[in-house]
């Protein structure tokens, strides 16, 4: 795996879980849900960041919140 492999599979996931963020979508998430998804989508954008290699960042890939589908 690459680094351009992992931004891919790491960008499918912000799109599943932006649809969660949209006005009426967010607004019924419970405060901890929020949480929860500020902190799944900061790990999913800073992933390339916090690792020397990709292999690496992939054996570490954010879990999602288990509410979401």
């Amino acid at each position: 795996m690459d680094w351009d492999e992992l931004r891919g599979l790491r960008d499918t996931a912000l799109l599943n879980m932006d649809k969660y963020q949209l006005t009426l979508a967010y607004a019924e998430l419970t405060q901890t849900q929020k949480n929860e998804l500020a902190t799944y989508r900061t790990a999913l954008l800073t992933l390339p960041q916090d690792h020397d290699t990709a292999a690496e960042a992939l054996a570490n890939f954010p879990t999602k919140p288990s509410w979401m589908a």
